[in-house]
């Protein structure tokens, strides 16, 4: 009896190990990220009321941001595959790149009271993250072409 609790012991911990190293390394990055925009947000103006109120800020920003991010990352690409726009990492992508944060933060100043941001800051902080963030995609390969083998073969296998 004893062997049998030590194994389902054991395998427990051998499938919660990963998936604590794996939260650990994705909260240290989302740390680091979140210190380096409220730092750069701090010295474009941010004012708040409590560090409530901020970390209610930094959470909402988060939970809009990355999902929006996403979304237009894969709806470049999808222009890409289509052969609607050249490339998914061009001037469509920086402006993307910097609107996204722009209207986030206005959106998200105008509803929170308690933490405000100057326009100026919205805009600077805007033109240096989504220069960053577009600087960051440039390596990225572009998705297949329609028409192209590599994009028949995707299609074969999902169909």
């Amino acid at each position: 009896m004893t062997r049998r609790l030590s194994r389902r012991g054991l395998i427990t911990i051998k499938r919660i190990k990963p998936l604590l190293i794996c939260t650990m390394i994705v909260s240290i990055i989302l740390i680091v990220f979140t210190s380096l925009e409220f730092f750069i947000l701090k010295i474009l103006g941010l004012q708040y009321e409590s560090l409530r109120s901020l970390l209610l800020f930094f959470i909402v920003y988060g939970i809009s941001e990355i999902p929006t991010n996403l979304f237009l990352s894969s709806f470049l690409k999808a222009l890409t595959s289509l052969d609607i726009i050249q490339s998914h990492t061009g001037v469509l992508a920086l402006f993307f790149q910097i609107a996204s944060p722009f209207l986030i933060l206005n959106l998200i100043d105008s509803l929170m009271t308690s933490v405000s941001i100057s326009q100026l800051g919205i805009l600077l902080f805007s033109l240096v993250t989504g220069l960053v963030g577009w600087l960051s995609m440039q390596q990225d390969s572009q998705p297949p072409k329609r028409g192209s083998k590599e994009f028949e073969a995707y299609e074969k296998k999902t169909s």
